[in-house]
């Protein structure tokens, strides 16, 4: 089984990791897995992707660079923010964190020329084989706007979208103005991220989201493919993605891979538990609930998504141990790659940083794979 290792670096600001906690780790790795890629990101330190570029290609290894694409780049460029349906600027958190999930609105030209202009500034002298694209969406419930960073952005360029589109704005502002709010019903849960609402203006929302998200990246990724890298996209679990804009399976025929983040139980962004009850908080909907982060309920979303990718699946899975935030185990790794075998994907992403996994997960997670 082939497998992916992610390695977190750094932040664009801030001290990146010496090089040598980098070559501990993935020699270590190297030996006991079948590494096929080697995602790494996205301190600006030149030297030590040069550094590492050269170990990997002793051993033969693709290196990608961990890259991420309407947020986090805010802290290199002056982007355009998302506007929340009162017309105020979701802004910047406050936080020392090394993420700062400080959105831009995907839908600006000038914001995708100035993130492929970071890239070329800081990343595109260094010799990787890849790009491993992150936040490619927007803001989930869980986010520190909840439901306002959800319904965005309403700045004018995608107020554009929403008049071409005859999508009825004002009906969609109106049941957000209500204090009582709460996520229409869902009509229909189809498997692999598809809903329909019984509100027809809430589904056509959605969709333009996931029309907007989609054709940003399909420039994005253009501009990759011109100079011959290959392209792999970090993604929610399915059943969450569709909130944050993205329609997984049409994503997947931009790029080489995916990697759905079914990470189920962790307490932090993207985590199938902290995601669900975020929703639930924010929205009144209890009609999703904890089997969404079960394992057979995980195991079937990556059959599904397997069958209908366009590209490799790699299933995401937390292997680091964080206080408060991941609490894994072996008997956790054990239980969930034997499940995930099962289910047709081409490998796993070991997630989401070798620097934080201990050595009892990892020598489960070798025994396996």
């Amino acid at each position: 089984m082939e497998v992916a290792v992610q390695i977190f670096c750094g932040g664009f600001s801030g001290t990146a990791v010496p090089f040598e906690a980098v070559e501990e780790k993935l020699l270590s790795a190297i030996k006991r897995f079948r590494v096929t890629k080697v995602i790494m990101g996205w301190s600006t330190e030149k030297s030590l992707y040069e550094k590492t570029a050269a170990l990997l290609l002793k051993h033969n290894i693709e290196f990608y660079l961990w890259f991420p694409v309407f947020s986090e780049t805010g802290a290199l460029r002056d982007l355009s923010p998302l506007v929340d349906y009162t017309g105020n600027i979701i802004e910047r958190e406050n936080n020392n964190s090394s993420e700062n999930f400080f959105f831009c609105c995907p839908n600006d030209r000038f914001n995708i020329a100035k993130i492929t202009g970071i890239f070329n500034e800081h990343f595109s002298s260094i010799k990787f084989r890849g790009i491993f694209l992150d936040k490619i969406r927007y803001p989930s419930f869980a986010g520190s706007r909840g439901k306002d960073g959800v319904f965005s952005c309403f700045c004018p360029e995608c107020m554009k979208i929403y008049l071409n589109e005859n999508f009825d704005v004002e009906k969609l502002k109106l049941s957000l103005y209500d204090p009582d709010f709460s996520l229409p019903g869902i009509k229909r849960y189809y498997g692999n991220g598809r809903y329909e609402f019984y509100d027809k203006v809430m589904s056509s929302f959605f969709q333009i989201k996931k029309n907007i998200i989609y054709f940003s990246l399909q420039r994005i990724c253009m501009y990759f493919r011109e100079r011959n890298y290959k392209i792999g996209l970090d993604v929610f679990a399915p059943f969450l993605s569709p909130f944050t804009g993205q329609d997984i399976v049409k994503l997947s025929g931009l790029c080489d891979f995916i990697k759905p983040m079914m990470y189920r139980i962790t307490n932090a962004p993207a985590g199938l538990p902290y995601e669900t009850e975020a929703l639930q908080r924010h929205t009144g909907n209890k009609t999703i609930g904890n089997k969404f982060f079960s394992l057979d309920f995980c195991v079937k979303e990556l059959e599904n998504l397997s069958l209908e990718s366009f590209c490799h699946v790699y299933a995401g899975i937390e292997i680091n141990r964080i206080n408060n935030i991941a609490h894994t185990d072996p008997v956790y790794i054990e239980e969930t790659i034997n499940a995930y075998l099962k289910t047709g994907i081409r490998g796993f992403t070991l997630s989401w940083n070798l620097l934080d996994m201990p050595e009892d997960n990892i020598e489960k997670a070798a025994q396996l794979l």
